[in-house]
């Protein structure tokens, strides 16, 4: 009686475990096999209709990450090697690093700073939820208080942007110049993680980008409150991928010849010697030291998720940086497409460009607003957070000249891929007072 009462609660245990794998790794494995392959060949499709956009040659567009964070942060181990590796994969111009101050305070610059293999990269530095970046010789004191940061690093030339939107900010603090409109961590925070790691472990070698992309949510509230403070004054919007290539399993010998293996947020979760149970898992070191690597989000994926495209003179500091506080850029979800070739402008009564993203332009002076696009989509024009034009999803461009009214207008393209309506760019404001 005993033995069958046992047998019967093994059967059932082992019922139960099946039944749990299958609820947990079901979904991601009908993605392997028809969700994901259907996708790669849906966004195939949508970027070969790609046109040349004319009559934008006097327009650089240069292509670029910011909240980015190397090895100088607690959180992460990135090397200058497995950054470059993935800006040139990815065709990235520039990177605006913000690593973690290790203190209170921060003397930049600091870790990698100037041109590498032609990408130009900025350091800088998250902290109290800031992204700045002071584009000078600097220390910050970060103990006094939040407003009197942004007013020191802005008052002498520096960049403040608000990190993080989803959280607490003063955003009646008169210096901060900008915020993020879309964080890639920020999105991710709201998801259940246990199914997202079954996923990983089905997908995330062959199809890690789009693994990436089953986390997205529109940041519906984050937008709206933008567009709320951009009636009042000038705030620019960026997207950050705030990679920092640490939600991985990783391992590496030390000096002793033990296997030191290193979690999530760049954390040390163990020592061991190398043994018959982990013999099989490692390889010879790669370029990095690694001999053994679980990536979830990597420095490749992150570039190539969204990406800032700043109009600029030069591929140097002082005119990217200069355009990015002018607002003269536009973000674009890059994994559904490039968005290079991209223009949102006015238009003046004689035709002529009179202004463009970020600029703000009298209100006599605007005779249309325009957008043309290297790929088609709905165009959706917004003018103080309302919209008020929207096209079909086939189109490479779109004119408003009615109704031109003061206010903030920007434009954002959605796509439609496997019957979902999904954003590709926003656009920061044309401005007409």
């Amino acid at each position: 009686m005993l033995l069958r009462i046992i047998k019967f609660f093994s059967y059932c245990l082992s019922g139960l475990f099946i039944i749990t794998l299958l609820i947990l790794f079901a979904p991601a494995l009908f993605r392997r096999m028809i969700t994901y392959p259907g996708l790669e060949k849906e966004v195939a499709a949508f970027q070969e209709k790609r046109r040349n956009t004319p009559g934008f040659s006097k327009f650089k567009v240069f292509r670029g990450v910011m909240h980015v964070h190397s090895y100088l942060s607690h959180d992460s181990k990135g090397t200058l090697g497995d950054i470059l590796s993935a800006a040139k994969s990815d065709n990235i111009d520039f990177i605006f690093l913000t690593d973690h101050p290790r203190g209170n305070i921060d003397t930049l610059p600091k870790g990698y700073d100037g041109i590498y293999d032609n990408v130009l990269i900025v350091p800088g530095s998250e902290k109290h939820g800031f992204d700045t970046w002071p584009l000078r010789p600097a220390i910050i004191d970060w103990t006094v208080d939040r407003d009197t940061i942004s007013k020191n690093i802005a008052g002498k030339g520096g960049i403040i942007f608000y990190a993080h939107p989803e959280e607490e900010h003063n955003w009646g603090n008169p210096w901060y110049q900008g915020m993020e409109i879309y964080n890639f961590h920020a999105d991710t925070k709201d998801e259940f993680i246990i199914p997202q790691i079954a996923n990983f472990i089905i997908n995330g070698n062959k199809y890690r980008q789009w693994s990436l992309r089953q986390m997205f949510d529109e940041q519906v509230a984050i937008l709206s409150r933008w567009d709320s403070l951009n009636t009042k004054r000038k705030i620019v919007g960026f997207s950050a991928v705030d990679s920092h290539e640490n939600q991985n399993i990783r391992a590496r010998y030390i000096k002793d010849g033990r296997i030191e293996w290193i979690g999530p947020d760049a954390k040390i979760i163990d020592t061991t010697e190398v043994a018959f149970w982990n013999k099989w898992l490692i390889h010879p070191p790669d370029k990095s030291g690694w001999i053994f690597k679980w990536m979830i989000d990597t420095y490749k994926e992150g570039f190539s998720y969204i990406t800032n495209y700043v109009i600029a003179d030069t591929l140097s500091v002082a005119s990217l940086s200069d355009n990015i506080k002018q607002g003269h850029l536009y973000t674009a979800f890059r994994s559904l497409g490039d968005a290079g070739g991209f223009m949102f402008y006015g238009t003046g009564q004689n035709n002529e460009i009179c202004g463009i993203m970020g600029d703000s332009v009298s209100f006599g002076e605007v005779k249309s607003i325009e957008a043309v696009s290297p790929l088609p989509g709905s165009f959706r024009l917004i003018r103080n957070g309302k919209v008020i034009n929207s096209t079909s999803y086939d189109n490479y461009q779109v004119k408003w000249d009615e109704m031109i009214e003061k206010g903030a207008y920007r434009i954002e393209v959605h796509i439609k891929i496997r019957d979902k309506d999904l954003p590709w760019i926003y656009t920061n404001p044309i401005y007409i007072y």
